[in-house]
């Protein structure tokens, strides 16, 4: 299933919390650590963005809107203009209404894959983290990140994040793959524990849709 993560690409990591800002600029590993813990109060969320895509071989650039529907463990639904990508943590569909046609694999973990739910509800561990900076934005304090993959071979050569420190949430997250396609992700909106129910994480093909089925 990664090529048909790298269609989706991937996306980002929105961590709400309570703290205030703080006066003085946090490290990276203070930042990494806030974080984590608000990513262990989040059972599932709802996120609705903004995916644009600036292809590195050409001119191209595209846009999308898209919702995230997230639930621990390992369970999603990602939906937008080209495609839909849903898990159950044992099974993943991938439809594609333009071309009539879902395909459907065992779910497979993958820390280097390009796809939203990587960089949702915490920082990934097969990250190295450093701090680009703080400066004041419009909602305060903000920290910009950058991650890079501590495997060589991973398809993603960098990411940079933009937090707002007065929420603990990641505005925007731009990732950079070893074609030099830019992937920017812009959070519109966010709902944290909902209780998100479980058949948003199962799909049934519409008629007429061409099944590839590769368990």
């Amino acid at each position: 299933m990664k090529r048909l993560s790298l269609i989706l690409s991937a996306w980002c990591l929105l961590l709400p919390g309570a703290l205030s800002a703080q006066d003085e600029p946090l490290t990276a590993k203070e930042l990494t650590a806030r974080l984590q813990r608000r990513s262990d109060m989040i059972d599932d969320a709802v996120a609705t963005f903004e995916q644009h895509v600036k292809f590195g071989y050409s001119s191209i650039e595209q846009t999308f809107e898209g919702t995230l529907t997230f639930r621990k463990p390992n369970r999603y639904r990602i939906e937008s203009d080209a495609q839909t990508i849903v898990t159950d943590g044992v099974t993943v569909w991938a439809y594609s209404a333009a071309n009539k046609q879902v395909i459907i694999d065992r779910y497979k973990e993958n820390q280097n894959s390009v796809s939203p739910e990587q960089f949702l509800l915490n920082l990934p561990s097969a990250y190295y983290v450093s701090l680009l900076g703080a400066d004041k934005g419009p909602k305060g304090q903000q920290y910009e990140l950058k991650l890079v993959p501590k495997d060589d071979r991973s398809f993603i050569r960098s990411v940079k994040m933009w937090i707002d420190a007065g929420t603990w949430t990641i505005r925007k997250v731009l990732i950079t793959d070893v074609n030099d396609t830019e992937t920017t992700y812009t959070v519109k909106d966010l709902r944290l524990n909902t209780n998100v129910r479980d058949t948003e994480f199962t799909f049934t093909p519409p008629p007429g849709t061409d099944v590839v089925d590769l368990r």
